[in-house]
This record gives C-alpha cells, sequence and structure tokens, in this order.
C-alpha cells in the first residue's frame, strides 16, 4: 500500500485477515511516498516481483495516470486506487465507490430516493460518484470549495448530479458524505452549519479511534446519526483482494476486531 501520510493504516491488518481466510501467504506493506518519487517508486515495486498494490491519497489520480489500462469505474473516476501486474500490464481499478456502497447497505443508511451530498471533489469523490448514482439516489450534489472541480465531475457523468460551491448547497439534503480528509487535520469544511441542518445521516471517509472533526461537527448542527469509513476501508480492501486473487473474503469479522 502506498500513500502519505500511511503509518495509520489498516490496510496490512486487514489483507492479512483475508489471506488466512483462504491459507493463502502474503505479504503486504506499506509505503511511504511524494509526489516527486511516486511513480519510480511503483514502477520498481512491480518491477521486482510486486504483483498487487493499493493507493490512497493523495496519489489516486496519479495512479490512474500511471497504469496502461484501466477498468470502467476508474476511466469515469480517473482515479485508481487498485494497481495489478498482468503479462507485463499495469492495470489499474477503483473500488472505493463499490466499497463505500457496500458499508452503507451494512450500516442501512438510505441512499435510494435521497438527496444525498458529497462533499469533496479529489480522487475520493470522484472513485464514489458511479456507485452512488447507481444506488439510485433523488439527487446526488457533488460540493466542493472550486466549483469547477465538482463541475468537472458533473461532465463526466453527463449531468446526472448537481455540481455546486460550498455557498449554494441545497439545505434539504438528507444523507451527507464528506470525501476529503479535513478530519485528519480535526479540521472542517468552509460550509454555512444552516446548509446542513436537515441531515439524518453523516458519512466521513476518513476513520479515527474516536468521533472524526466532521462527524462531531454535524451532530452538533443536526443531530445526525454518524458512521466513519473504517467499514469503508474493510469493503473496498475486500474488493481489491479478489481482484488480486480471484477470492471475496467475509468482512463481518475483521470489521468488528477494528472496533474493538
Amino acid at each position: 500500500m502506498i500513500g502519505n501520510p500511511i503509518e495509520q493504516s489498516k490496510s496490512p491488518i486487514i489483507h492479512q485477515h483475508f489471506a488466512e481466510q483462504f491459507e493463502i501467504e502474503l505479504e503486504y506493506n506499506k509505503i511511504l511516498a511524494t509526489e516527486h518519487n511516486f511513480k519510480t517508486i511503483v514502477t520498481d515495486f512491480f518491477r521486482t516481483g510486486g504483483t498487487g498494490m493499493n493507493v490512497t491519497a493523495p496519489f489516486k489520480e496519479l495512479a490512474f495516470q500511471l497504469a496502461h489500462s484501466v477498468s470502467n469505474r476508474a476511466k469515469k473516476a480517473h482515479a485508481v486506487n487498485t494497481l495489478y501486474w498482468v503479462d507485463g500490464q499495469l492495470f489499474g481499478d477503483t473500488t472505493d465507490g463499490q466499497g463505500l456502497v457496500n458499508d452503507l447497505t451494512h450500516l442501512d443508511i438510505p441512499i435510494t430516493d435521497k438527496k444525498v451530498l458529497l462533499i469533496g471533489a479529489g480522487g475520493a469523490a470522484k472513485g464514489a460518484v458511479a456507485s452512488l448514482l447507481a444506488a439510485k439516489p433523488k439527487q446526488l450534489i457533488v460540493a466542493n470549495r472550486t466549483v469547477s472541480k465538482a463541475e468537472a465531475i458533473q461532465q463526466e457523468f453527463d449531468n446526472r448530479l448537481l455540481a455546486c460551491d460550498f455557498g449554494s448547497i441545497p439545505d434539504d439534503c438528507d444523507v451527507v458524505i464528506n470525501s476529503t480528509s479535513c478530519s485528519l487535520t480535526n479540521d472542517t469544511p468552509d460550509i454555512e452549519p444552516s446548509l446542513l441542518s436537515s441531515i439524518q445521516y453523516s458519512y466521513d471517509m476518513s476513520y479515527k479511534s474516536q468521533v472524526t472533526s466532521f462527524n462531531q461537527w454535524l451532530k452538533d448542527i443536526s443531530g445526525a446519526k454518524v458512521s466513519d469509513g473504517l467499514g469503508m476501508l474493510v469493503e473496498q480492501a475486500a474488493e481489491s483482494f479478489n481482484i488480486w486473487h480471484n477470492k471475496m473474503p467475509d468482512t463481518q469479522k475483521i470489521r468488528t476486531l477494528l472496533r474493538d
């Protein structure tokens, strides 16, 4: 797994648990990278026998550019979180969106026929949009500080969603999903709280042992039921594991272990 920061990642524990389910011998390590050495590290990893790699923030768009071939969902997202090497070719996919929707389903957070607000327009947001749209929300709104980035996603998905800046968020959304990294620095987005007063469910893609700063903010604003992204991490990891090994692991036990 490659990213920056990386030390907090639970992915090695998750993948070792999955491997044990199928008695697969697996070496899964964390690699700290920078924008300058990312390409070299990835290339060297696969040239020296590496078979699969997960990519986390802030390198998902760089991984998309580096892959020789990408899945349709990665093409839509312009982001890759799963790399694998087959016959001398580097393939890229994104399992973030499916992992998110699988976790929302597990948590009984409704998406179908709901107004869903997705905050942020980076690689994590792009990776989530296709799967969120497939869940048939009443409306999907992508809000970003720089509206042009949200509008680029809107165009990529043929205007099937609404793009806006933080000041233009509709005030009647049901579910909010935070794809920004604000909680990693205990921050919150620069959004007028009254615009979020109707939120019933808040989902933060970041995860911490305590309530994330974003989720605490939503609890204070609207009394929303809050969930963090630990389950998404597990579910997208299961999707990646299946890509590499053609085996879908059970996720329930590791979800419980990580919470404890």
